[in-house]
């Protein structure tokens, strides 16, 4: 109970308020006509049919537990981010070999040095073309409070159970990639939406604003980091440091491996932490020469392989065309996490 009275903290008061009564209503859910969580996107007759879904799937979830799921499921709807597809040049397009401010960059058409250390280990410097067809991508990375509604609904123990009453909107910690393709797959199943991992294509499209050439995947393609700062000319052209405004920030300070989701301000397709916070895993198995021999329309990435790709992480150089080889762990990882993606060329 102590887990679910945190949950009740970060739910509106009108849910809350549902949540405190679902003892003495557990044995009408599955057949309430009345959506018991609002949703900003899909009308009532459809929330109603989730939480329906629910009830049937999970007859022996108390109506807390059913509830948990159903907010999850349709914030997972809400928080999809339409992207209208098209074509770009994926891949390492290069950066300049000087510049004052590597976290400032800018690219021209005159670059000659790669933007990442690893492009030619992992094959990134094979700039290819890439034609998307329409999709939706998460918002935000998958939470705590996301998962813990899969785990306790599937009796598996809580992640990090220790902390994680006060970790609720912090990126889940993952050990394979296999769960969060199931994560992502059961959202599917309860929503009949075709929820499931992104692929590297459409991570990195995503991460670049629909292909742009830029090189952070922050509001504005640059870095400022929180109580950070950059070194300016003054009026004599001498070099003097000036701290970023607070209302500038939009990357964590040095050391500050973790936020909650939404912390720093988004890029402007609307999505949050693709430069920061967790490692995410896309649905690609891994091939350094796969840039060199991809499909150009909606590429999958290869048929088989023995370890997934992972885009996007924190750390000094946050290139957004930087790729990793993503392993399966013994124990929980925060550094590997993972949105999921809607399949469909419509939106919501």
């Amino acid at each position: 109970m102590a887990l679910y009275r945190t949950f009740l903290r970060a739910l509106p008061y009108n849910i809350s308020r549902f949540v405190l009564a679902a003892p003495m209503l557990a044995s009408l859910m599955a057949c309430s006509q009345t959506p018991s969580v609002e949703s900003k996107v899909i009308d009532d007759n459809k929330v109603v049919e989730i939480q329906k879904t629910i009830a049937e799937k999970y007859p022996n979830a108390d109506a807390e537990l059913q509830h948990h799921i159903l907010d999850v499921a349709v914030k997972a709807i809400d928080n999809m981010v339409f992207i209208e597809g098209g074509s770009f040049m994926m891949g390492d397009f290069g950066m300049p070999c000087e510049m004052d401010n590597l976290f400032l960059a800018e690219w021209n058409p005159n670059v000659q040095c790669a933007s990442n250390i690893n492009s030619l280990r992992y094959g990134t410097i094979n700039l290819h073309k890439v034609t998307l067809s329409n999709y939706s991508l998460a918002k935000f990375e998958t939470t705590y409070y996301d998962m813990n509604a899969y785990r306790l609904v599937h009796q598996l123990p809580l992640i990090n159970a220790e902390y994680n009453e006060s970790w609720l909107q912090r990126p889940t910690p993952t050990k394979t990639w296999q769960e969060t393709k199931d994560y992502c797959t059961w959202l599917g199943d309860i929503t009949n939406y075709p929820f499931g991992l992104p692929t590297e294509a459409q991570w990195e499209y995503a991460a670049r604003n629909r292909g742009q050439n830029i090189y952070y995947a922050t509001n504005d393609g640059h870095i400022k980091r929180e109580g950070g700062g950059r070194y300016i000319r003054d009026s004599n052209n001498q070099r003097i440091w000036k701290d970023w405004p607070a209302e500038e920030w939009n990357y964590p300070r040095a050391g500050n491996a973790f936020n909650d989701v939404g912390s720093f301000p988004p890029n402007p397709l609307g999505i949050y932490d693709l430069s920061n916070n967790a490692t995410e895993w896309v649905n690609d198995w891994f091939s350094a020469d796969y840039y060199a021999n991809s499909p150009e329309h909606d590429p999958q990435g290869p048929t088989t392989g023995t370890n997934k790709v992972q885009r996007g992480w924190q750390d000094d150089r946050p290139i957004v065309t930087a790729r990793s080889i993503g392993e399966d762990k013994a124990k929980y990882y925060s550094m590997y996490g993972f949105r999921c993606a809607l399949h469909q060329k419509v939106p919501l």
